[in-house]
Formats: structure tokens, sequence, C-alpha cells
């Protein structure tokens, strides 16, 4: 139950974005096939090159060696067995500078071994520079902004 606990942040924790419509500067690429990739790498811990694909914005406040460290530290657990897009919408998301910006909203389903353990994500992914990326939620933005290591979501129990 703590690696599902530890994945709710990573919303998957990931809130992944883009641009609506087909606007200069909106990827191509499908946003569903982006979300499930940043997803996987974050739940086998590769956090170097979830990285890569993070917002500009959240790379500034998270930067490289900072944000993989913090979350080498408290790595997911359990991977799913599989984890696959169900839906996406199209929907604004405010990044954690407090601007807000179009996005895709992916509904990703990760299953885990055992009976019932399903969760369903939204991950919001942004085009940024012509291509996608992925978000940090709200309150992650604000530790790193504040030179602090994530810890738990605020009010989630972290054992």
């Amino acid at each position: 139950m703590r690696g599902l606990r530890r994945l709710l942040p990573l919303a998957v924790a990931v809130g992944l974005a883009s641009g609506c419509g087909g606007g200069p500067g909106t990827p191509h690429d499908d946003p569903s096939a982006f979300a499930v990739k940043v997803v996987h790498l974050i739940v086998r811990n590769e956090y170097g090159q979830a990285w890569s694909n993070l917002h500009p914005e959240d790379q500034k406040v998270a930067p490289r060696d900072e944000y993989v460290s913090c979350e080498a530290s408290s790595p997911v657990p359990s991977q799913p067995t599989s984890v696959t897009a169900v839906g996406v919408s199209d929907q604004p998301v405010a990044l954690g500078n407090g601007s807000s910006v179009p996005s895709k909203a992916v509904h990703v389903r990760m299953a885990f071994p055992g009976a019932n353990n399903v969760v369903v994500q939204t991950v919001h992914v942004v085009a940024a520079k012509g291509r996608w990326t992925w978000i940090l939620p709200a309150w992650r933005f604000r530790y790193y902004a504040a030179d602090r290591c994530p810890t738990s979501k605020p009010g989630t129990p972290s054992a």
C-alpha cells in the first residue's frame, strides 16, 4: 500500500500537459504515449531520464541533480504490472509558478499485483518548445522552490 501512496503524489505526480488544438509549437506526438512513457520512467525510479522531459519552469526550481537526489531518497517501491492511458481531454492546468496553461489531461490506469490494486491518475502534459513535457504537482513544486525535498503529499500518511 505504501507504493500506491508514493504513486499518488506522482499524479502521477506527474501532472503532465499540452497546448490544445494544432497551433504552432503544439507537438505532433501522441500525448497519451508520452504520459505513459513518463509514468514508466518514474515508477522504475529512472529520475534522470524523467527530468529531461520535465517542463522548463519546473527544471528551474528542481535542477537535475537535486531532483534526482530527492526522488531517489524515497524510490517507488512497487512497479505496476500495467500502465495504460484510458482517456484524454483538453484542460487548463496551473504551473507551480502560478501561471495557467492549456494541457492534455491524460487519465492513466496503473494496475499493481494483488486484488483491487488499480489506480487511475490524471497526468497533465504541456507543450513547451514544440514537445510534450510533464509538470510537477503544485505542492511538489513548492517544496523544490523552497530548496526542500518533497516527502509525501500534504495530508497523506507517509508510512
